[in-house]
């Protein structure tokens, strides 16, 4: 076998090498997504007893996921307690009231705890009133209700 040859047979055998790597790393990906998608749901993970925790950070506006979230989180028995992690400086009335609404139709069935980081000020504040504890810092900047 001449030099020429056993280039060519080389650089064959580095291809097969390459593709089959890339196509044994791809039936693995997918492999994983599928599996994954079988035994990683969230429902497996809803299912057992836990305590939810909800952050609520910057600008406070009406969001219809929020909203469902929490609506949802108020109707599950797996959820024991919920953990109101306010950072927001406030945001719309109607955001606020959303919110404070949900939250009080979660705490009637089980504790609500609502812990203030730098600002919960103006909707951010309504919103930790709803709940049945709140934790703040001292240097918590919170309050201003009824500006309007």
């Amino acid at each position: 076998m001449n030099a020429i040859e056993r280039d060519f047979y080389e650089e064959r055998r580095r291809k097969w090498r390459r593709s089959a790597f890339w196509k044994g790393f791809l039936l693995a990906a997918l492999l994983a997504l599928i599996l994954g998608a079988i035994f990683g749901s969230d429902d497996l993970m809803a299912s057992r007893d836990h305590v939810a925790r909800v952050n609520l950070t910057g600008v406070i506006v009406d969001d219809d996921d929020r909203n469902r979230m929490l609506t949802d989180l108020a109707e599950t028995e797996h959820a024991k307690a919920l953990i109101l992690r306010i950072n927001s400086p406030g945001g719309t009335t109607v955001g606020s009231e959303a919110i404070f609404e949900a939250v009080r139709v979660i705490a009637e069935t089980r504790p609500v705890v609502a812990v203030m980081g730098e600002v919960a000020a103006s909707g951010g504040y309504i919103a930790g009133i709803a709940a049945d504890h709140i934790v703040a810092r001292g240097n918590t900047i919170t309050g201003s209700i009824g500006v309007i």
